[in-house]
């Protein structure tokens, strides 16, 4: 696995950001066909819990909430809202951001 990891890096030199997203959405459908139809939910919420905490590192809250809402049109477009259990989700009020790497 070092030499995946060494590649990576060399890419992720090499390459400017658009083409390193041109890059995974070409190899996507590569790891998708991998991932057992009935494993796809548990993988995909593993990686997303993974790399989150990378991806959002360094933005503000104000820059996050930005993002959050950019990206809502597009979980209202792609998830079904009227089946979700936001009562379950969110079982208590409160302010739930609380960053991994932050003091709470």
């Amino acid at each position: 696995m070092k030499w995946t990891l060494w590649l990576s890096r060399i890419l992720a030199r090499k390459l400017a950001p658009q083409q390193l997203v041109d890059l995974a959405m070409d190899v996507w459908p590569h790891v998708w066909e991998h991932v057992p139809s009935e494993r796809r939910v548990d993988f995909l919420r593993s990686a997303i819990e993974d790399i989150l905490g990378i991806v959002l590192e360094g933005l503000s809250r104000e820059e996050r909430a930005a993002l959050m809402n950019g990206l809502l049109p597009l979980a209202a477009r792609e998830f079904p809202l009227s089946e979700l259990d936001f009562l379950t989700v969110f079982v208590s009020p409160g302010d739930r951001y609380h960053p991994k790497d932050s003091e709470a």
